[in-house]
């Protein structure tokens, strides 16, 4: 390994025990998770759609990859794949339950915990990335064609308010 290629990587994906420090810290501080992300998860996303005022199927939708933490970019990728970062396993995390590997190495990073992040996991801290259209103007003006904003309510939390 050229460890030139890694001057621009971010400390963690230069140091599985930064890595995983940090890991440990997301997983206590900001309930990081769930161990298995194909598993239910019932109770977990439960206490994510409370925690965030969501539906549990909205919850379940708050994932790492549509945070705007989450970056899975060339340059991380290539990060990734030229440091000790690529060897990283979630089932060598020292934790009672193990957690389950789901990808065969590290795809994306979280700038919020500087750990190499899962697409398909979550923290308390998820927070959903706006896109913006570039070319879009700032209007300031009221809209002609307004829907009425009213709130639903939704008899199955465990289903997507998009669901209905």
């Amino acid at each position: 390994m050229d460890i030139r290629a890694l001057d621009n990587c971010p400390i963690a994906l230069q140091s599985n025990a930064v890595n995983v420090k940090n890991h440990l810290v997301a997983i206590e501080d900001a309930k990081l998770g769930p161990a298995d992300p194909l598993d239910k998860n019932t109770s977990f996303w439960q206490e994510k759609a409370v925690l965030w005022g969501v539906s549990e199927g909205d919850a379940r939708g708050r994932l790492c990859n549509n945070c705007e933490y989450y970056f899975d970019t060339p340059q991380i990728r290539n990060c990734v794949a030229d440091g000790p970062a690529k060897d990283l396993k979630a089932s060598a995390l020292p934790l009672i339950p193990p957690w389950a590997d789901i990808e065969d190495q590290p795809i994306g990073y979280c700038t919020m915990w500087d750990i190499t992040c899962s697409p398909i996991r979550t923290c308390d801290d998820q927070e959903i990335y706006q896109r913006t259209d570039p070319m879009e103007e700032e209007d300031t003006q009221e809209p002609t064609n307004v829907f009425d904003s009213s709130i639903i309510e939704y008899s199955d939390l465990t289903k997507s308010s998009l669901e209905d």
